[in-house]
């Protein structure tokens, strides 16, 4: 004698509820949104903004750097121009102070290098 089992008589399986699925997906987005701002400003100063706007390198011996620096106005800031060879091994650095007062300031520096420079940047800024 054979039994058979229908089909009203198997375990049904669990279903998941659709809501649970999209708080755990919105939950990882946003998650990830945020792990993607905190990734995108490490190593960079709130409030100030450094950028180089333009380079020449005038000769085998010099480079002139054109950069702007932006920052709160009642702060001072250093920052660090230099140029670098072909390898990114700095030729020569220099530091400049943007004095407290000024919100925002434009500046050419000219680089005596002791070998061809192929590009100069303006860096590294932080109050003073």
């Amino acid at each position: 004698m054979t039994t058979s089992v229908s089909e009203a008589a198997a375990p049904a399986e669990p279903r998941r509820g659709r809501l649970g699925l999209v708080i755990i997906g919105v939950v990882t987005a946003v998650t990830a949104c945020g792990f993607g701002i905190l990734a995108s400003h490490v190593g960079q100063t709130p409030g100030i903004a450094a950028q180089t706007i333009t380079y020449d390198v005038r000769s085998d011996t010099s480079v002139e750097i054109n950069y702007s620096v932006a920052k709160p106005s009642g702060d001072a800031v250093r920052c660090t121009v230099d140029a670098y060879d072909t390898d990114f091994a700095v030729l020569v650095q220099k530091e400049i102070t943007v004095p407290a007062g000024e919100s925002s300031v434009t500046r050419n520096e000219t680089l005596q290098t002791p070998r061809r420079a192929t590009g100069a940047r303006v860096r590294d800024c932080r109050k003073a």
